[in-house]
């Protein structure tokens, strides 16, 4: 009688326990997937998460491939449930490859996409290089003279772009088959850490670097390289994507004129490296720098200096006398970025553009605000570049003036119109397109159309509605100056490339290899000399040209 019962219990058991199971542990095992989908989609759709993740970059592929690998893992474990013994093997095995990699293996830094530069660990740091080379170089005697080294002539490339912000160059024209006319290596040598380019005026070429806990302003001997003088400036500024300076010098009138990543703006005699004065920007760099450091080199304008650091109210822009250093406006209050100042005349008005964490800003030479363009790209981190190009300066008030700004981020390109009513200054944009997001580059404009590196590839758009043309060629995020109807290209590995200003279709035309890693610096180009460097070295390159 007892297993009868027993037998008949058990039916009943099983079907409560099927109506429990059926009332709560399915729902709850739907719902609470169901949820955290929800709650993940929602979390996606959220601008600081999007911002987060467009933030990474490259860094997504390596995380992505990193979860999944570790999905996998957890439910091979479910599914096969292996003996302690074999788990322990396993881990042990998986931690001993990650142990012997991090001994063999360093990050030397990262690409402009953020993903990590893997290198051998004994391979010698950037640094390594310059020290290496001050102790063992030999200085040869200097052919010129000191008047005809530092005379100026029509091929000199004085400041960041040449002083052009379209970045174009029409002194000379490139020619185009270099197999059977190659380039020229006029020297190569390692320089100090930091990502500035050259200024060259006559047969003297300028730039910044870090050596230990020193800024320096290096003057070099154009067609050999030989190093004339180094001033230093006691400061260093350190990040994961690179130490030392970032800003290209300006040289104006026999004198150099720089901004160091902390802040610091010198005046130097070009002749000498004698310095003249010397300004801090900032009260306190720890807390008032950028993430990335100062990048905007200084702008020579009507006998000021301008920079644009963004230190507080009042202290976005800043003019100095070009003569004693003395400060003699300081206006606006928006951040920083990492774009350098340009002057443009619209409408007859002469005027400083600021491209700075806020937008494009227009001061007039007395530091008087103008007019304002918002463009906030990536959120609080504020990463403006990109140099604006003034497309049409226009001096009839019926026709606006023309300006085009471009960011990375997927914030992508616009253009702006700039009009005046009765003094009253207004923008306004024209079109706006994702099709060219120029992340840490400057774009160039060619017979209405637009060039650039939309995240690393290069990319042509319509000036007339921001329409993509073209996509192809992965230079990374290198630099680019438009000589001509050609794009001289310095691509993020160290190649120097010459590219077709084609609207039609990419057409690379020769290739050069000028420097071996990563190269983040602005091209300087005096006639037919092409100086380049990265945090490891610079080059002096002969171009074949058309005479």
């Amino acid at each position: 009688m007892e297993d009868l019962n027993s037998v008949e219990a058990c039916p009943k058991t099983t079907t409560i326990v099927r109506r429990l199971f059926s009332a709560f542990i399915i729902p709850i095992g739907i719902g609470v997937p169901l949820s955290v989908a929800i709650l993940c989609v929602q979390l996606l759709q959220e601008e600081k998460t999007k911002l987060f993740f467009i933030g990474l970059d490259g860094m997504c592929f390596y995380l992505a491939a990193g979860l999944l690998f570790l999905v996998i893992m957890g439910i091979a474990l479910l599914r096969f449930r292996p003996r302690l013994i074999y788990l322990f093997v396993s881990v042990l095995a998986i931690s001993s490859v990650f142990y012997g990699a991090s001994k063999l293996l360093r990050i030397d830094g990262y690409n402009g996409d953020r993903t990590p530069r893997i290198v051998w660990r004994w391979k010698p740091k950037a640094e390594q290089h310059i020290k290496e080379y001050l102790t063992s170089r030999k200085v040869p005697e200097i052919a010129l003279s000191i008047e005809n080294l530092f005379r100026p002539t029509l091929n000199d490339f004085p400041e960041i772009h040449g002083g052009n912000p379209a970045t174009r160059m029409d002194r000379v024209d490139i020619q185009s088959d270099w197999n059977t006319n190659p380039p020229k290596l006029l020297w190569r040598h390692p320089v100090g850490i930091g990502w500035s380019g050259f200024a060259v005026v006559g047969n003297a070429a300028v730039t910044l670097e870090q050596r230990d806990e020193y800024e320096c302003v290096v003057c070099y001997e154009l067609h050999n390289g030989i190093e004339l003088w180094c001033h230093r400036e006691k400061a260093r500024f350190n990040h994961e994507h690179g130490d030392g300076p970032r800003s290209t010098p300006t040289i104006h009138d026999g004198r150099v004129y720089s901004m160091g990543a902390t802040g610091i703006v010198t005046c130097l005699e070009f002749k000498t490296g004698e310095k003249h004065w010397s300004q801090s920007v900032f009260s306190d760099p720890t807390t008032q720098n950028l993430i990335f450091g100062m990048s905007g080199s200084p702008l020579f304008v009507d006998g000021l200096v301008v920079v644009t650091p963004g230190a507080g109210v009042g202290g976005a822009t800043i003019a100095f006398d070009m003569q004693t250093g003395a400060m003699v406006w300081s206006s606006g209050d928006d951040p920083a970025s990492y774009a350098s100042p340009i002057v443009a005349t619209l409408f007859g008005k002469k005027q400083i553009l600021s491209f700075n964490g806020a937008g494009l800003r227009s001061f007039a030479l007395d530091g008087q605000a103008l007019w304002f363009q918002p463009w906030v790209t990536q959120g609080e981190s504020r990463v403006n570049v990109a140099q604006p190009v003034v497309v049409s300066e226009s001096t009839r008030l019926e026709d606006g003036a023309r300006v085009l700004i471009s960011s990375g981020y997927d914030k992508g390109t616009a253009l702006l119109n700039v009009s005046l009513d009765k003094d009253r200054w207004s923008s306004q944009v024209v079109w706006e397109s994702k099709s060219l997001k120029s992340k840490l580059s400057s774009v160039v404009v060619h017979e209405n159309f637009v060039y650039g590196f939309d995240n690393g590839i290069l990319a042509c758009i319509d000036l007339t509605n921001g329409k993509r043309s073209w996509k192809a060629g992965r230079y990374g995020h290198g630099k680019m100056l438009l000589v001509r109807n050609k794009l001289l290209i310095q691509a993020e590995s160290g190649e120097v490339v010459l590219v077709a200003a084609n609207p039609t279709a990419h057409l690379e035309l020769a290739r050069f290899e000028a420097l071996t890693s990563k190269t983040w610096n602005e091209i300087a180009l005096s006639g037919n000399i092409m100086v380049v460097r990265n945090d490891c070295e610079a080059a002096a390159i002969l171009l074949p040209i058309n005479e």
